[in-house]
């Protein structure tokens, strides 16, 4: 089904479940989705920055020219998702680390993709990043707190500001000012 500039409100979508829809120029101001579900959707120039999520899961989806900025997406499950173009400002993508006696699994965006998005001032906290595209992204502010960032692809993202806190890093691409970046949010100042 294709949803063409709707305006979703408050509590409509709670509980249901999307398949293989596509969403064109549709908002969702202050939209609540509790225990929804989209698989192999589309959200095409939707603007999605004020909702509010809990046990949302989103399945094989894309979000083209779609914003999504403002969010803490702590009870969001992503998998397979396509973010390659979408504006995702400020937002928060975290698992809290748990305790000894429970310890809490990483966030697993592996299969996702950033190439291209405007990820300003976002975190990652105690993400699993392991492979993930960021090529020509905005990653300027952005911080990646407790990941795992093994052959995660960082080549010509814009890096300005980006930070790195206890990350676990292995094979990750950088093009020279990312790496830079790299060094001076480990405490290394460039001689010149």
């Amino acid at each position: 089904m294709t949803y063409k500039d709707v305006i979703f409100s408050a509590d409509e979508l709670d509980g249901q479940s999307f398949s293989a829809d596509t969403f064109l120029r549709c908002s969702f101001p202050s939209a609540r989705l509790k225990f929804t579900s989209f698989k192999r959707c589309r959200f095409e120039s939707c603007d999605l920055s004020t909702i509010s999520c809990d046990g949302t899961n989103f399945s094989s989806c894309s979000f083209p020219e779609s914003k999504l900025s403002d969010l803490n997406l702590f009870h969001v499950s992503f998998a397979d998702c396509d973010f390659s173009g979408a504006v995702l400002r400020n937002c928060v993508f975290q698992s809290l680390p748990g305790t000894k006696a429970s310890p809490a699994k990483k966030f697993n965006l592996k299969s996702c993709t950033f190439g291209g998005a405007d990820l300003t001032g976002s975190v990652f906290i105690f993400c699993d990043l392991s492979s993930v595209p960021f090529g020509q992204a905005n990653l300027e502010r952005v911080t990646f707190d407790r990941c795992i960032l093994k052959k995660t692809d960082i080549d010509s993202a814009v890096t300005d500001g980006m930070q790195f806190i206890d990350c676990k890093i292995e094979g990750a691409v950088l093009d020279v000012t990312g790496f830079i970046n790299y060094g001076q949010s480990n405490g290394f100042i460039l001689k010149q």
